[in-house]
């Protein structure tokens, strides 16, 4: 009798030590961790050095959010039994497997963070996400929002979600993802209830059709900072969902009338530091009859935003066009007595009719910005706060539009577009030119500071169209537009 309780005793104690190995010791939790109850029980154990899953959860009674951000748990294990969870935040944990099962004991958990971890491809198999078994079947999982982000993860097993169908947000973002293969297709086509997806910072050159034909609920769109280099056609398979579509550090050349076809629902729309973006042509977001904030800054090569980019009758709420190259704004761009915010600061823009016009019809709260936007005064060259413009503005109209020359630029011009300009023109000279014949292509001129005998030549200014030159023969000066065919850095 007294052998059988020893070794009941010493069976019990072994069984201890391997819990303890397998997982942390629950007791006084809330002294290693931070407890905190409001409405929501509050479990904070960030960067406590855990090595395992813990055993139990402290006793609560309302719905409980747990983090256990920063700690070194490569294998997570199953976690404790609640019906009350309904958070689990496991970033930053090196974890690189996780148990079948793992989440079973919580299976009213809405909300899971499996990001910056170590996850392949090989270890996210869809037996961790399954549910408590019920007869013949795993009951689902509650899962809401799963975010996935910053592993090491290049395709997804085709039946990953079988049982987190209800799933609404996902994110992906920073993994491996160069191409969306069947299996990954497959597995995001079973997403029937997705509402935002987040593929952003892959690989990624195209958005194949069989990864979204299903999400007729998608709102949300994230394909920023991948190698996309045109608007992907297959988003008009979203045009009766999608509200919002991130583009942004892609490597997208121009944006056309036929980007945004059959997408008229999105309302946001971000393309900002597409480092190859040049011009936005005529009638590109006439398709977006919704579009209420753009967000088109930090392009360093966009010159151009054509005067008819958008329809009549489309009204924007936010705009923001700061940090590009743009040389102009046309008053007909857009209704910019509807803009609550503005902003189109570290731009090169001339001051013209057309800014005078925009900021007269910008409402007094865009313009208290005491640090707002500046333009050049192409008379002097010195700058002016957009908002202060004046009717001024338009008598030197013909001067702005345009960058001056600069030393290492080139432009290409024809004879036939020679006209005389009459008229004492005052205005400043660049500097000097050095004209010459070359065929084929006609006469080129290069900023060189040289003078020519019985023959100066002043370049006055450049537009985007035109180039003014003050020819100064045997004393007599002479003023001429060139119509420009080319300019390009030599």
């Amino acid at each position: 009798m007294e052998f059988s309780k020893i070794l009941a005793v010493l069976l019990a104690s072994l069984l201890t030590a391997q819990a303890e190995e397998m997982f942390t010791n629950s007791a006084n939790l809330c002294t290693r961790c931070q407890c905190t109850q409001t409405s929501v029980f509050l479990l904070e154990c960030q960067n406590r050095d855990f090595k395992h899953t813990i055993a139990n959860w402290p006793e609560h009674t309302i719905p409980l959010t747990a983090s256990f951000s920063y700690n070194d748990m490569p294998h997570l294990e199953q976690l404790p039994d609640s019906d009350l969870v309904q958070k689990v935040i496991l970033s930053h944990c090196r974890i690189e497997t996780i148990a079948n099962g793992a989440f079973k004991p919580v299976k009213n958990l809405l909300f899971l963070d499996l990001s910056y971890n170590q996850l392949t491809t090989k270890e996210l198999p869809p037996e961790i996400f399954k549910g408590p078994y019920n007869n013949t079947v795993y009951e689902p999982l509650a899962l809401e929002d799963l975010n996935l982000a910053y592993n090491q993860i290049h395709s997804l097993h085709h039946n990953l979600f079988e049982h987190v169908a209800q799933l609404k947000q996902l994110n992906l973002e920073g993994n491996d993802f160069k191409v969306l293969d069947q299996p990954t297709q497959f597995a995001l086509s079973s997403l029937t209830e997705l509402e935002v997806l987040n593929l952003g910072n892959n690989e990624l050159t195209e958005l194949v059709g069989n990864a979204i034909r299903s999400l007729q609920k998608l709102r949300i769109l994230d394909l920023s900072r991948n190698k996309i280099d045109f608007v992907p056609e297959t988003l008009s398979l979203l045009s009766d969902s999608l509200e919002a579509l991130y583009l942004d550090h892609n490597w997208i050349l121009e944006i056309t009338d036929e980007s945004f076809l059959g997408v008229q629902g999105i309302r946001i729309l971000s393309l900002t530091n597409l480092q190859r973006l040049q011009n936005i042509n005529a009638n590109s977001f006439k398709p977006l009859q919704n579009l209420s904030i753009l967000y088109l800054s930090d392009n360093p090569r966009l010159t151009t935003i054509d005067r008819d980019s958008f329809a009549v009758n489309q009204s924007l709420e936010e705009l923001y066009i700061h940090n590009n190259s743009l040389v102009d704004l046309h008053y007909s761009l857009t209704n910019w007595s509807s803009l609550k915010l503005l902003n189109l600061k570290g731009n090169d823009l001339y001051c013209d009719c057309d800014l005078y016009k925009i900021s007269q019809d910008l409402k007094a709260e865009i313009k208290v910005d005491k640090d707002g936007p500046i333009c050049i005064n192409p008379i002097n060259e010195t700058t002016m706060m957009i908002y202060d413009l004046t009717e001024e503005a338009c008598k030197f109209q013909n001067l702005v539009r345009g960058n001056l020359i600069s030393n290492g630029m080139k432009i290409g011009f024809e004879y036939n577009d020679l006209k005389t300009v009459s008229g004492n023109l005052r205005l400043p000279s660049v500097g000097l030119v050095d004209v010459y014949e070359r065929k084929p292509g006609g006469p080129y001129f290069f900023y060189n500071g040289l003078f020519l005998p019985r023959f100066e030549t002043y370049l006055l200014y450049l537009t985007r169209r035109n180039v003014c030159l003050c020819l100064r023969t045997w004393g007599l000066p002479t003023y001429f537009v060139f119509h420009l065919k080319s300019l390009n850095k030599l």
